[in-house]
């Protein structure tokens, strides 16, 4: 199973693809922007309003949520622990001052090596002693300095590596079906899937050292075979002489299923109630905490 979504550093606001280039609905959903038919229907409203008062004004009012703690944290394969610890804004929001400062960040590996990460920059905590180790047990704790109290906790292991073992980027030759966009490029990841054991991943694509989308896949109909990965976008524009990064990371099931979560809301129809994928961080609604493996190849476009 292939599920793919672009990249924002924020939880909110972000809007997802599938591997069919399907258009969203849910940033406006998220937001609280306005539909189509609204816009349709607003001319109409006006005018009725002119005829009967020219001094009226309209005001229209978003409804605003309390702002959630958010929890991206990770661990990947031979380098440093991160935390970045924020809250969620409500449209129109100024984005700078969400970041969740003085935060206690404790990390602790399998073999009881426990530290307190440090605040590099504002809500971001970085270890300076831990690194990821495959097949290796984690456990995060997480107190903040707010009024709020609260108990924040999370535990993931590390799986075993799988390397990439050939990185492709080609023009795509994929029809056009009933006017529906299709990429104009494909990158193909190949690798060996490892037997008699279910295996996740998560694929961050770069161009030219820039994070540009994120997919995740499980090995449902391809365990234990010589596997490719088809990293579809049709938001990727590439010329020669680019430089196209793949990062695969073998993760847990819980982490796949929280970005998997993100990825059905790519299906979510107007009028349908919006739900948080479920975490693997105890304590908040929106947030996960991976121990990964990394492993990196690089392209460049011809």
């Amino acid at each position: 199973m292939y599920v793919s979504f672009h990249f924002s550093p924020a939880i909110f606001g972000t809007s997802y693809a599938n591997g069919r280039c399907v258009h969203k609905k849910i940033q406006d959903m998220k937001t609280g922007k306005l539909n189509n038919s609204f816009f349709r229907i607003v001319p109409f409203m006006v005018m009725l309003i002119l005829i009967s008062s020219c001094s009226e004004v309209i005001e229209f009012e978003l409804k605003e949520t309390a702002p959630q703690l958010v929890v991206e944290a990770t661990v990947p394969e031979s380098e440093y622990a991160e935390v970045v610890l924020s809250k969620t804004v409500n449209v129109n929001a100024n984005n700078e001052g969400n970041k969740v400062t003085g935060a206690m960040v404790i990390l602790e590996d399998e073999n009881g090596n426990s530290e307190t990460l440090n605040e590099v920059t504002p809500g971001r905590y970085r270890s300076s002693k831990i690194k990821g180790i495959p097949n290796a047990n984690y456990k995060l704790r997480i107190e903040t300095a707010d009024d709020q109290v609260r108990e924040i906790t999370s535990e993931d292991r590390m799986p075993e590596p799988v390397p990439i073992s050939r990185l492709r980027v080609r023009e795509s030759n994929m029809p056009d079906i009933n006017g529906l966009p299709v990429p104009q490029w494909e990158v193909i990841v190949e690798y060996n899937d490892p037997v008699n054991e279910r295996n996740y991943y998560r694929f961050v694509e770069y161009v030219n050292g820039k994070v540009t989308a994120h997919y995740v896949e499980n090995d449902t109909f391809n365990n234990g075979t010589k596997s490719k990965s088809f990293l579809t976008s049709c938001d990727r524009k590439l010329v020669p002489g680019d430089t196209v990064t793949v990062e695969m990371q073998s993760i847990s099931k819980a982490v796949y299923d929280y970005f998997y979560g993100f990825s059905l809301l790519n299906n979510v129809s107007q009028g349908s109630s919006v739900v948080n994928p479920v975490t693997n961080v105890s304590g908040v609604k929106l947030g996960y905490f991976s121990a990964h493996t990394v492993n990196r190849k690089s392209i460049v476009v011809k």
